[in-house]
């Protein structure tokens, strides 16, 4: 008989890692991060049953810190190529390494940046799956799996998606569903479609507030719809510019448009996160030195308290950012607050103190409202395609 290829100590021994009880065994791989996940499965038959088991990969979901997204555009090629081509990225910070970790790149030919949008926008983020578009299509995908899929209705020339949720209930049979606007004459009207199935439904926003009927009646002038924030399966939506005390939020479970009332008017800098299992709120005004973190104690009695102010280092701000205009938000429960500008991002704790100065590889960054988790559980929604609409196209690329 051959001799097997293990190494001595993994092929005896009351201590060796194939003798682990499963459940030890299981507790070892939840550490690991997804990518090392997936190649555990090719050690054996028996990891590659615990790594692919449902409950193992929703609890590892649930551990996989949620990591703000970034987009910006990156030359392919060197500088003196010139290629006139783009990677057009989708990355987020780990505070750990203050590195930029790839999340998605779109490639693509380049475009004059003052006289249109990015050709890659990142409309909403939702349990792995990141809803975007590119040159006007529309895709749903996990980046971390590389599935994919087109998502139509909604026409992105005549209209303005404005989130992605997740459907409970008997009726939604589990189904992802996409909230968007089209503007017809001076008013708006509220669509969903759901995913896969290319069905949509004309929603009214239904309110006992005539304020907010009227509001969301004015369209994408009115309401100025930023990217959504998704708590508790709801979708928030910052007032634009600390126009308005309340934050619209749309249930959606009833499907209906909500006010959150705030108790004081949101500043020029403000981002929504999860804090200690509440909303939160991180809001300054752009080169502040002060940086607030607001709580909602009460959800359905809308009670907001402040639970604490950070002060930043103005002046040694001012060293790394010289053309001025940065902008500073809270990112994490732990009080990492991340300061923004042209050429530097610099990561403070929240006593105000320098951890971390690093640079984006890339140009034209925007700090977007979504929080990314990674996941490796399987998704209904990928399951009953094809093969050429399950996998990325060339011009898509993963992690």
């Amino acid at each position: 008989m051959a001799e097997s290829s293990r190494p001595p100590e993994l092929r005896c021994g009351p201590h060796a890692i194939f003798n682990l009880p499963e459940e030890i065994l299981s507790e070892i791989l939840l550490l690991l991060p997804p990518k090392f996940v997936l190649r555990c499965r090719a050690v054996c038959k028996a990891w590659r049953a615990v790594t692919s088991d449902r409950a193992f990969l929703l609890a590892h979901h649930r551990r996989q810190p949620p990591r703000r997204l970034f987009t910006f555009v990156r030359d392919v090629g060197g500088y003196q190529d010139d290629l006139k081509v783009l990677d057009y990225c989708v990355e987020a910070i780990d505070f750990r390494t203050h590195e930029f970790l790839s999340v998605a790149r779109f490639t693509g030919e380049d475009y004059d940046g003052s006289l249109e949008d990015s050709p890659l926008i990142v409309h909403a983020a939702c349990d792995g799956l990141l809803l975007m578009s590119y040159k006007k299509s529309l895709h749903l995908c996990n980046p971390t799996t590389r599935q994919w899929l087109w998502v139509f209705p909604p026409a992105l020339q005549h209209d303005k998606v404005v989130g992605l949720y997740y459907a409970h209930g008997p009726s939604s049979d589990s189904e992802y569903r996409v909230l968007y606007y089209r503007e017809i004459g001076r008013e708006s009207n509220f669509y969903i479609s759901t995913v896969g199935s290319g069905n949509e439904r004309c929603i009214w926003p239904h309110s006992s507030s005539p304020s907010l009927r009227k509001w969301l009646a004015k369209g994408s002038k009115g309401t100025e719809f930023n990217e959504p924030f998704l708590f508790q399966g709801n979708l928030h939506w910052l007032p634009h510019l600390g126009r308005h005390k309340k934050i619209v939020m749309f249930d959606t479970v009833d499907e209906v448009f909500q006010w959150l009332r705030l108790p004081f008017k949101t500043r020029i800098v403000a981002s929504l996160l999860e804090v200690e299992g509440m909303l939160a709120m991180s809001n300054s005004y752009i080169e502040s030195s002060k940086v607030d973190l607001w709580l909602l104690q009460d959800y359905k009695r809308m009670v907001w308290v402040h639970k604490y102010r950070i002060e930043l280092p103005v002046i040694e701000i001012r060293r790394f950012e010289e053309d001025g205009d940065w902008c500073s938000h809270i990112l994490s429960k732990e009080g990492d607050v991340l300061v923004d500008g042209f050429d530097w991002q610099l990561h403070y704790d929240m006593k105000g103190n320098l951890l971390e100065k690093f640079r984006c590889n890339g140009r034209m960054m925007n700090f977007t409202a979504h929080f990314h988790r990674e996941s490796l559980v399987p998704n209904a929604v990928f399951h009953n395609l094809d093969n050429d609409s399950r996998h990325a196209p060339h011009f898509f690329r993963g992690l």
